[in-house]
């Protein structure tokens, strides 16, 4: 019995000994190779901040060297589709003049008609 005790525990600690050499191994990246995953990553990271997402209902298109951004809209008074394409400077500033427009509609919302729709006698 103290032979097979003996032969098991002998196998445990091998396998947690090639278990913990695997894992050291080659596998293990350097200082260097460390630093240019460190750079690698910011670089992403900054790239992704510089990619513009359009808001919902825009589709990015690529004519010639720009990037427009285009939406499909109708004009009041008419069923036909038009489309309306916007480069970067001009989408910042609709999406500015949209944010613009809805703080408007919430603080005019928000004022009282008349005092009975505020709960006042």
């Amino acid at each position: 019995m103290k032979k097979r005790m003996w032969t098991i525990a002998m196998c445990v600690v091998a396998a947690v000994v090639l278990a913990h050499e695997s894992a050291i191994g080659s596998d293990t990246p350097t200082a260097d190779e460390a630093k240019d995953k460190a750079k690698s990553a910011e670089v992403a990271a900054a790239h992704q901040e510089k990619v513009f997402k359009p808001p919902p209902g825009f589709r990015a298109k690529k004519r010639g060297d720009k990037v427009l951004y285009c939406i499909q809209d109708s004009a009041v008074g008419t069923r036909f589709k038009t489309e309306k394409c916007y480069d970067d400077d001009q989408m910042k500033a609709y999406l500015l003049a949209r944010e613009q427009n809805n703080r408007d509609f919430d603080q005019r919302r928000a004022i009282c008609s008349y005092p009975r729709a505020c709960g006042m006698p």
